[in-house]
């Protein structure tokens, strides 16, 4: 679920960076270097706070001897697990991935939105610049999307599971799927609505024709007169 976070918060810190760009007239590194470092600070805070939580592998042993007693468990003895997912640590944890689940993909479509308000309202941007702003404006509100599709029902079953103690196998299957999704689509999105990485993958894979001279003769009968 950290790694799940993570791609959620790139996708945007990339329309934030974008909507200030509209409306900040400078860009310092400064901000750029506190843009990107406030991304890491949930995931990592997620995955190093289940660790901190108080370890007790004996309860987690008979626990899974209790509800898989056909097992023979004996080879795995001792083998670790997280036995009080009520604790401080791991509710603070699910707060987190829960804010993230649902308040990235709103954010996105906000800012998004009022993006192509403020190009639409610019009057110093030239008609082509406009154009080409509101096409990446297009894309990103395609990759705000991704974490509804691929983050919500993630956090949903999560959260269903740490408040009711009902496991949903699905998503044991998707979680790693869902979460490698943006990564796999992100960089056709970037491709398609940026108009210079458009351009560079059609001259590489696209072989410019070169117009071929066309030469027409026109042929001339004369008839004599009778």
């Amino acid at each position: 679920m950290a790694c799940g976070l993570a791609a959620g918060l790139a996708i945007l810190i990339t329309v934030i960076f974008r909507f200030l760009s509209l409306t900040i007239n400078r860009f310092t590194k400064r901000r750029n270097f506190i843009l990107i470092l406030s991304s890491y600070i949930a995931p990592v805070y997620v995955l190093i706070i289940p660790f901190t939580a108080r370890w007790d592998f004996y309860s987690v042993q008979l626990a899974t001897a209790f509800e898989h007693p056909t097992y023979n468990l004996t080879s795995y003895y001792p083998f670790p697990g997280f036995s009080d997912v009520k604790s401080f640590e791991f509710l603070s944890a699910t707060l987190v991935i829960g804010l993230g689940g649902y308040g990235i993909p709103i954010s996105c479509l906000v800012l998004t939105t009022k993006g192509l308000r403020l190009i639409k309202n610019n009057q110093q941007m030239a008609d082509k610049t406009k154009e080409q702003a509101r096409k990446l404006i297009h894309g990103l509100i395609v990759q705000s999307i991704l974490p509804v599709i691929a983050y919500v029902p993630m956090v949903s079953s999560y959260i269903y599971t740490q408040t009711t103690g009902n496991e949903v196998l699905l998503s044991e299957y998707l979680t790693l799927v869902t979460s490698a999704l943006p990564g796999l689509v992100d960089p056709a999105i970037s491709c398609y609505f940026i108009i210079p990485f458009r351009h560079a993958i059609i001259d590489l894979f696209c072989q410019k024709r070169r117009p071929r001279d066309v030469i027409i003769i026109n042929n001339h009968s004369s008839v004599a007169p009778t």
